[in-house]
Order: C-alpha cells, then structure tokens, then sequence
C-alpha cells in the first residue's frame, strides 16, 4: 500500500527531480531505518545525517561519521549488495587509492550495506579553481589507481565479467564506471582519499572515463595523460 500511494502522490509533483524524491520519502520508513542505524552506535546521543543517493534509489545514513549505511528503495538490495562487496573485496588489496571496507546486514529482509565512512570531499564539490591548480596531482594519483584497477583479474570475481575470458587491456578493465562522481578528496592536500560507490562496477570499456562530460575537461586531460604513461 505505500508504494502504490506513494506512485499516486509523486506521479502530482511536477520535475522528474522532485518526483523521484517525494516518491523515495514517501516509500522509505525513515524512523526504522534510523533506530537500526543507531543500534550500532556506541555513543550515548548517535550522531546521524540522512540524504538519499542518485536519483534515490537508496537511502543513505551516517552514523558518528564511523560508518554510512545504504538502504535500497524499491527492492530487497540482496543481488547488487552481493555482487558490490565481492568485487570491493577483491579489488581492496590492489587499489593504491581506499576503497571502502563493506558488510552487510538484513534488516527486515532488507539487504542493508554499511560502509566505513572516509573523510573528504567529492571533487565535483570543489572549485573550479582548485580544479585547474591540483589537476596534476589528482590526474596521477587517478591514473595509477586506475591502471592498478583494471589491469588486476581477480579469479575470485571473473565470474561477474559479461564475458569470463575478457581480459585487462589499454582503457579496459575492471572499473568504478562513475569515477568522477565517486573521487574522494582531501579539502585541505587535494590528494585523492577514497573511491566509493562501486554499486554499479564492471568489468568493460572505461573510455568514457576521459571524455563524458564538459564540467571536468582539466581533470579528464590530466588523466589520460598520466593514464597513458603508465600504459606504455
């Protein structure tokens, strides 16, 4: 029932945005998710900071900046939390850059993926002037994380490739498929602190890594320029 009334009432709100968003409050019992979050608190007043994540598709907590937990919305979240932890914990040991240690919990039947909070600041989230002016240093720190990344062939995860045989290549491998939105930044070194987020990684063509978008042209030259020195 409060799905359907929550399709009935988000299908008045005007703005796909907006609609997505009065949909996931509406379908998420918020108090719920919140208590179980606590539970893991050891503090006696829990600090916890609520939003939801990309086009809400999960409801996203944090808990005494210790730990984020990941509700999904719409569905039990069993299948995509299995397969995130899997190819985080093969990819952790060789990354250069933190990938965030993962479990998962059932709340409810719910699958309830609770990640250790890195401190940071997403790069989109910076100025475009600190852009340009740490642009190398990112760009190489970047590029030997993603050149670790997606030349590893993990046998633990080859399952998970479209094609088990595929094997790492120049500008193919495994990857985060959303690097940008995902880098992790030190406010104060611009030093890259953590990549999070590996719900929708794969194993296939990351060539778009350097080239979607026009608000991070600097960063993406950057990239491909170190990228490539290590390619040779």
């Amino acid at each position: 029932m409060r799905k359907i009334l929550a399709n009935i009432i988000s299908g008045l709100i005007p703005g796909r945005n907006n609609r997505h968003r009065v949909r996931a409050h509406l379908r998420t019992p918020i108090r719920k998710y919140t208590n179980f979050v606590k539970s893991f608190s050891d503090a006696r007043h829990p600090v916890v900071r609520t939003t939801y994540g990309y086009r809400c598709t999960n409801f996203v907590v944090t808990l005494d900046d210790k730990y984020v937990f990941k509700f999904p919305i719409g569905n039990d979240g069993h299948d995509v939390s299995q397969r995130e932890k899997r190819i985080t914990d093969a990819l952790r040991p060789i990354s250069p850059v933190k990938i965030p240690a993962m479990d998962i919990f059932d709340c409810d039947g719910i699958a309830v993926r609770r990640y250790e909070y890195v401190k940071g600041i997403g790069f989109h989230a910076t100025s475009r002037e600190s852009q340009i002016a740490h642009a190398d240093k990112i760009g190489k720190q970047l590029a030997a994380f993603l050149y670790a990344v997606s030349r590893a062939d993990p046998v633990t995860i080859r399952d998970l490739k479209s094609k088990r045989t595929a094997r790492p290549g120049i500008m193919c491998g495994w990857n985060n498929n959303d690097l940008w939105d995902n880098v992790l930044l030190d406010p104060e070194t611009f030093d890259v602190v953590a990549v999070i987020d590996w719900e929708g990684a794969g194993f296939n063509d990351f060539y778009t890594t350097f080239t979607y978008g026009r608000r991070n042209t600097i960063g993406q030259t950057a990239l491909l320029r170190e990228y490539l020195k290590l390619c040779k």
